[in-house]
């Protein structure tokens, strides 16, 4: 495997060992929480680290404000919707939606680039992962409310498009020559912001700030800071089908990390995950030319250190 195919394998894996000690963990405003400390404390780490190494931030932010903002605006419906998904359905399932429509998203928007074979592959990641979650969240999704599965349904989708348009974005970023430290200290700011908004609106999630701050902060840089940053830099280098199709790995990971906190072991649920990752590592590694490509590529100047 490459190594932006590695360093995204690494995220995923970060992730989905977040994702699975979450679960069940969180109610909404400790959700809301949990986006502003963690997106914040992102924000200011790669602000500080972009400053000392002398990045483009400012030359970023003229020549390609657009796209920042774009970037702010799928992350921020990627991560929110992600994370308050997470108070209405299992993990797995949630997980299972957010990426099994990667793959299909990139292709769809691919269009005459991607060939058969990255369709056919992609529906075949969505039904083994629709089976996975139904193996793992078929019962407890079966006892939740049919009004909050479809909220939480409704949110991963949400989130799942939003991340497939951030893997578009950011390979065009990378073609742009933006830093992927420049693109981690910058588009942020309004996930943080629209969580801050949405936590003010409940006073006692803001009065429980201090206790649960300390964890949050911990847990915050190791399911975003650091792999946010690693999934950047591989979003950015790595193709768009290759990397969703990698992440589609995810829902399995995150059944392993929640059987590590607790939850009851199923060789089904093994065997699936066994299957999605051999298929996704696999197709991930083929050479393809998926990409939607740019109208034009605008280089920006660099400081030291790039």
């Amino acid at each position: 495997m490459n190594a932006p195919l590695a360093l995204i394998g690494v995220a995923v894996l970060m992730q989905a060992g977040t994702s699975g000690f979450l679960s069940g963990r969180l109610d909404g405003a400790q959700s809301l929480l949990f986006s502003t400390t963690a997106f914040a404390l992102a924000t200011v780490v790669f602000t500080v680290v972009d400053r000392v190494r002398r990045g483009p931030g400012r030359a970023v932010l003229r020549a390609h404000g657009r796209l920042m903002v774009a970037a702010n605006v799928l992350t921020a419906v990627t991560f929110i919707g992600f994370y308050l998904s997470l108070v209405y359905v299992p993990a797995a399932l949630a997980v299972s939606i957010e990426t099994a429509i990667g793959p299909l998203v990139i292709a769809i928007a691919a269009g005459r680039a991607a060939r058969v074979g990255d369709h056919l592959v992609g529906w075949v990641l969505l039904g083994c992962s629709g089976a996975l979650a139904l193996r793992l969240s078929g019962d407890a999704a079966g006892a939740v409310p049919m009004g909050r599965l479809a909220t939480g349904v409704g949110l991963a989708l949400l989130a799942g498009l939003g991340a497939a348009g951030l893997a578009l974005l950011s390979k065009r970023l990378g073609r742009l020559a933006v830093p992927p430290v420049t693109v981690t200290a910058n588009r942020f700011h309004l996930t943080y912001l629209a969580a801050l908004v949405l936590l003010a609106l409940d006073p006692p999630a803001v009065a429980d700030v201090r206790t649960r701050l300390p964890l949050l902060v911990l847990v915050g840089l190791i399911a975003v800071v650091v792999p946010l940053y690693l999934l950047q830099v591989g979003l950015q280098r790595a193709d768009s089908l290759g990397a969703m199709t990698l992440i589609t790995t995810m829902p399995g990971l995150t059944y392993l990390a929640q059987v590590a906190f607790g939850v009851p072991f199923d060789p089904w649920a093994l065997a699936l995950t066994v299957v999605i990752t051999v298929i996704a590592v696999g197709y991930a590694r083929r050479p393809r030319r998926a990409d939607p490509q740019p109208a034009a590529v605008v280089p920006v100047s660099q400081g030291p250190g790039r």
